[in-house]
């Protein structure tokens, strides 16, 4: 007996799986559906798998210009297989390392298929697949090029579906429909060019190569990150204290509260709220008066007193303003004074102003004009 799916044509079978995973992107990665529409999508694509295997499709004895145009849209399906897992749920550690391992399978099966038909050169390799600089605008400035590059791309699978009659309408929001966009409706040609196509859809290949580089360098450390953390107990959640797993440390130990009622139950999950304080009564103490105290800091003087402050230290200048600019000058103060006339404060007043007046004659007489001037002079 024949599954159903046989009597799919591959390329219906293909663009089924790339429609359910697209549907997947507006949901909820967590929720029940979204889980059961990107399984939908797997089985689909895994099905898409075998058939390529079956029919030995790609070799690596092969090079690119000897594929089929059609036929290299199907070297993405390893790619869209190892990114769906990667989406997939899991409930604890083990779980999440088995999803890793088949994302790494697939998405390292892409590469070096796309390796083995000599799509990418040497330099993009160097480029990709080295560490990231450590330089922040290096960085940057490859993160923008690339992202320039995806764009370029993108732009250009959605003017080539507009004007291929033979191929599904022009959609480039998300990877999935990009790759779909690609797939031909039909067996038959439009009589467009040949190797527009080929090196447009070299270029797909290219971009999605770059991904999987970056996914699999991102399973890396997660899959670090999973072995070096410490091992939880079952459910997530702290162990009990006072078990084997915090040893004799008496740090761990709970004190019983009245009643000789236990906050915590066999599986470690608290039975009602508490609150955890230091042991010392006047650590204690200090917390529980700050409880009731403002969340921000109370001014320690007046207005008056902070000014009075800032005056005596002297950063507040006084004068200026209008006032300043109407006072007298101190020449004009004394000229005034030394007009009072039958005074001794007159008299002294106009002795100064004689004194200052001679010696800024004989000052302007040693001094000429221009005599300071020394820049200019041959």
């Amino acid at each position: 007996m024949t599954s159903p799916d046989q009597d799919i044509g591959l390329s219906e079978l293909y663009k089924r799986g790339l429609r359910a995973a697209a549907r997947t992107l507006d949901l909820p990665t967590i929720a029940d559906e979204t889980q059961e529409i990107l399984s939908s999508a797997l089985l689909d694509l895994r099905t898409v798998a075998n058939r390529l295997n079956t029919l030995g499709l790609f070799s690596p004895n092969e090079s690119f210009e000897e594929l089929s145009t059609r036929n290299a849209v199907y070297m993405l399906v390893p790619y869209v297989i190892g990114d769906l897992e990667l989406r997939a749920r899991s409930s604890d550690d083990e779980q999440r390392m088995e999803i890793l391992r088949g994302a790494t399978i697939a998405l390292t099966s892409f590469v070096r298929l796309i390796d083995d038909y000599g799509i990418i050169s040497e330099a993009d390799k160097r480029l990709h697949a080295s560490p990231p600089p450590t330089d922040p605008a290096k960085f940057r400035e490859d993160k923008i090029a690339r992202y320039k590059a995806e764009k370029a791309i993108k732009n250009a699978v959605e003017a080539f579906q507009q004007g291929r009659k033979s191929f599904g309408a022009a959609d480039t929001s998300n990877d999935y429909s990009l790759i779909m966009g690609l797939v031909p409706e039909s067996q038959e040609g439009d009589g467009g060019d040949e190797e527009e196509v080929r090196e447009l859809v070299k270029a797909v290949l290219k971009m999605f190569w770059v991904q999987a580089v970056g996914h699999l360098t991102n399973i890396e450390k997660e899959i670090k990150m999973i072995r070096e953390a410490p091992p939880r107990p079952q459910g997530g959640l702290p162990a009990e204290p006072g078990s084997s797993s915090h040893g004799s440390d008496a740090s761990w130990k709970l004190d019983m509260p009245l009643g000789g009622q236990s906050l915590l139950d066999k599986s470690g999950r608290p039975l009602r709220p508490f609150t955890i304080l230091p042991s010392n009564a006047g650590e204690r103490a200090r917390l529980q008066a700050e409880v009731f105290r403002p969340d921000h800091r109370l001014p320690t003087m007046t207005i008056d007193e902070y000014l009075e402050e800032e005056r005596r230290r002297g950063n507040i200048i006084s004068g200026g303003g209008e006032a300043s600019f109407n006072a007298p000058t101190s020449k004009e103060i004394l000229k005034e004074a030394s007009e009072m006339d039958g005074t001794l404060e007159g008299d002294e007043k106009s002795e100064q102003k004689r004194r200052e007046e001679e010696e800024w004659a004989l000052f302007t007489e040693a001094n000429p004009k221009g005599m300071g001037n020394t820049m200019n002079r041959g």
